[in-house]
């Protein structure tokens, strides 16, 4: 199996888990990857060849009992390269996704392992995603986003999309993981939200990029 089959597979297991769905759709991945429906249809039916994913005709894309091994396999070891480059290189969370990509491709099982309990067995790695334990199983999925928040509310960040735009974007306003803040205006027409930190600052976000964000109301 090449990268782009292993990510295709990762990316089908993300937003089952993201989307609390057991079907996805092929328009769905394509958002993901930006890629064309039309390739993304290729990719498909080479993995279904392969016996890694099911297609069900006008309902969607599920991923087999191999497919699911290799999914958990790959997240698992993405997600620990990013605890560890982050905490103990030093990296930022906008550039470790790159790195973790290559290392998970090059990981053998035992190195995982004891990587994964020389790192404390973090349950989340830097933005938000659980990682799964050897046998699969993780914690919640946060999935509530900052664009379904009411005015008055006060939020806490506990998840962002992996986009390295975005957390530049994030960056430039010093919003991280565990910050809270109250949701002042909300303009569903021009598409978007006002909030203020903790620190009294004031921030202007689309409602798409407040749809990226994902935590809990306080």
């Amino acid at each position: 199996m090449n990268r782009a089959e292993e990510d295709y597979i990762k990316t089908i297991y993300e937003l089952t888990v993201e989307k609390d769905v057991a079907l996805i759709k092929s328009n769905d991945i394509a958002d993901r990857f930006g890629f064309t429906d039309q390739s993304v249809n290729e990719m498909i039916k080479k993995l279904e060849k392969k016996h890694l994913v099911s297609f069900v005709p006008y309902k969607g894309i599920s991923l087999t009992k191999k497919g699911k091994d290799v999914a958990i396999r790959m997240i698992r070891a993405h997600r620990i390269w990013e605890v560890f480059l982050t905490e103990k290189l030093g990296f930022s969370w906008e550039n470790v996704h790159e790195d973790a990509e290559m290392l998970e491709h090059a990981t053998s099982p035992e190195v995982l392992e004891k990587l994964y309990h020389y790192l404390g067995k973090p349950d989340y790695c830097q933005h938000g995603n659980p990682i799964p334990d050897i046998h699969g199983k993780m914690k919640d999925v946060v999935v509530f986003a900052l664009s379904d928040a009411k005015p008055n509310q006060v939020f806490e960040l506990l998840r962002v999309i992996d986009h390295k735009d975005l957390l530049i974007y994030l960056n430039q306003y010093h919003l991280k993981l565990h910050d809270r803040f109250v949701i002042l205006e909300k303009d569903e027409f021009n598409g978007v939200l006002k909030i203020e930190k903790e620190s009294k600052e004031t921030i202007i976000l689309t409602l798409k990029t407040a749809g990226m964000l994902f935590g809990r109301i306080i």
